[in-house]
């Protein structure tokens, strides 16, 4: 996100421009965010219902907001990890992943992650990208990169990017042959 911001401002993009080019539905988004703390809060029953609901809601707010760019790869990220949790219960892990991140499978205990096995349907969905950053090492599902790419886009041309640098900041003919 950091990199599609500055790549905007290089290129012509302002700030200000993000309140010119509102999303449609952001109480979606709240009501999703609501309903995954509550379910998180209250366990049991009320994770799984607050899961659904929030999957509910963001997907409306995706289908409202289709047309926008970036929007598109946001809902396929969405979509790809919602199937993947959906077929196997929680979102699968790749221990090879982790291990290439620097992390440990031992990590993996918590009720919305396991472990890949032999019995895991659609593994290649599950978190299977290594991020070895150090300090942030983590393993990434293929959704979860097009959804950082569909944000960065969307983003970039919120802030108004060109995807051109500035004709005030190039050199001129003179200057490079000096």
């Amino acid at each position: 996100m950091a990199l599609a911001a500055l790549a905007a401002l290089a290129t012509g993009g302002r700030l200000g421009r993000l309140a010119d080019q509102p999303l449609s539905g952001l109480h979606w988004l709240a009501a999703a965010a609501i309903g995954q703390l509550l379910g998180s809060l209250f366990g049991g029953t009320a994770y799984p219902v607050g899961l659904i609901g929030s999957a509910v809601c963001i997907a409306v707010f995706l289908r409202e907001n289709l047309r926008r760019p970036g929007v598109a790869l946001l809902a396929l990220g969405f979509f790809s990890n919602a199937a993947v949790v959906a077929l196997n219960g929680a979102m699968p892990v790749s221990a090879t992943a982790l291990a290439r991140a620097g992390l440990s499978p031992a990590l993996v205990d918590d009720p919305r992650h396991e472990l890949v096995t032999a019995a895991t349907t659609w593994p290649w969905l599950g978190d299977v990208v290594p991020v070895a950053l150090p300090g942030l090492g983590q393993a990434v599902s293929p959704g979860d990169v097009l959804i950082a790419a569909g944000a960065g886009l969307l983003l970039y041309v919120g802030i108004g990017g060109s995807g051109r640098i500035p004709a005030d900041s190039a050199p001129s003919w003179d200057d490079l042959r000096t």
